[in-house]
């Protein structure tokens, strides 16, 4: 990753040579980003508008099914006993993305990495492994600042918006993906479509690592996924095909998401609100009551929670199908989020959201509760989030890497005489 810009930087024109071109915006051949996807940036889930008193059509999430597991109260999560971890693995899986942001285009660097743990109980040899995955990319702003070599050093993917990228990811051209910032779109800040180009680049190797699962193998697994099930940025086709590698796992092998930025989630909210939530009201507010004007003007659920739950429990699983991912279920059905919020023990608390797919609870709801109250226990452990997540949150960073193209982009320009303006975030 740290060559893969050379030839590029190459192929930046001489300062002379720049000057004499009239202005010109960015290649119009190029994939951009969709408003769709500039949207999504802005939170987990959008179109969340809670005041809004025209119906459920502007809410976050299209359907909410509150009594999936038959009953309202809070599950309590048993830290797991010295048994409970004999022969299985632990797995992480999280990224991360830099920018090397000069106005005029952007460099993008993206990882996603995978970590396995094996903990000892028996005197065998504990061990942890990590495996990354690594891409980048480079947005177009400015079409004269590199000459015409540029396309050679580059690869492209098909010309318009929600680009599917976790093939691209995963194919054999290792050179940079060149793509173009797109003046058209509402968002007119460039750093607004670098941003987006690198998350989504970040979700699509997030999603690939999921392929390092040893599957085959048949050892009880609970892999715990940064984020959200559905991915916000990429395709639902890359959602589908990225989280369809789970249906050729074992029922003893879990796939949870953990997500730790829940301060905007409204599930619960949204829950409460639908007209068939009438028991959940009467059941967590027992005589307070609650009504719709209330609850419309809370806007998130941390607001709720630590009404709801104690230290060490989790609400019911619901199934919830996020409004800007439904295609994903349209198509799917089985990748139906389970969704819950567990509260820590651990002071000072935090509260994480907990999603499975729905073929693995209808598969072996033993295993699923299982691996909840595995992450529960990693959660603890780390404080923050799940430890093993922590762990490849760690392998994932591309501080150095970021250092070192930086300090050859600023070279070249300098070579070339080129003065680019500072951008101020």
């Amino acid at each position: 990753m740290k060559t893969d810009f050379d030839d590029i930087l190459n192929c930046l024109r001489e300062d002379e040579d720049y000057q004499k071109r009239p202005p010109q915006g960015p290649p119009t051949d190029l994939p951009t980003l969709s408003e769709d996807e500039l949207e999504s940036l802005k939170g987990e889930f959008s179109g969340r508008q809670l005041q809004e008193s025209s119906g459920f059509d502007r809410y976050a999430y299209k359907t909410i099914e509150p009594l999936f597991e038959g009953d309202l109260k809070p599950k309590e999560l048993i830290l797991p006993t010295k048994e409970d971890l004999k022969h299985i693995n632990i797995c992480g899986i999280d990224g991360s993305n830099q920018k090397i942001e000069r106005g005029l285009f952007y460099f993008i660097l993206a990882r996603g990495a995978f970590v396995n743990f094996k903990y000892s109980t028996d005197g065998s040899k504990p061990y942890a492994y990590e495996k990354t995955k690594d891409f980048s990319a480079m947005v177009q702003v400015d079409g004269n600042l590199f000459n015409e070599n540029l396309s050679n050093n580059c690869q492209t993917a098909p010309q318009g918006s929600d680009v599917s990228l976790l093939s691209i990811v995963e194919g054999t051209n290792k050179k940079p993906l060149r793509v173009a910032y797109d003046p058209t779109k509402s968002d007119k800040n460039p750093r607004s479509h670098a941003l987006g180009w690198a998350v989504k680049l970040q979700q699509a190797l997030e999603l690939s690592c999921i392929d390092a699962i040893d599957y085959q193998g048949n050892v009880d697994t609970v892999c715990i996924r940064d984020g959200p099930l559905f991915s916000t940025s990429v395709t639902p086709t890359d959602v589908i095909d990225g989280l369809s590698r789970t249906k050729k796992w074992g029922s003893n092998q879990i796939l949870i998401s953990s997500s730790k930025r829940v301060s905007e989630s409204t599930l619960l909210v949204e829950a409460l609100l639908n007209p068939v939530a009438k028991p959940l009201r009467d059941y967590w507010f027992q005589g307070q009551n609650i009504v719709d004007a209330t609850l419309k003007t809370v806007a998130t659920d941390m607001l709720l929670l630590p009404k709801i739950l104690k230290p060490g429990h989790r609400t019911p699983l619901m199934a919830a199908v996020p409004r800007a991912r439904s295609a994903i279920v349209d198509h799917d059905p089985d990748l139906t989020p389970l969704m819950c919020y567990y509260y820590s023990r651990t002071r000072p608390h935090t509260f994480i959201r907990l999603e499975v797919p729905k073929f693995m609870w209808e598969h072996d709801k033993d295993m699923v509760n299982r691996g909840l109250q595995i992450t529960a226990w990693q959660h603890e452990l780390g404080r923050r989030a799940p430890l093993v997540q922590l762990f490849a949150d760690k392998f994932a960073q591309l501080y150095s890497e970021k250092v070192i193209l930086e300090r050859k982009t600023n070279r070249t320009l300098e070579e070339r005489k080129l003065t680019l303006p500072e951008e101020y975030e």
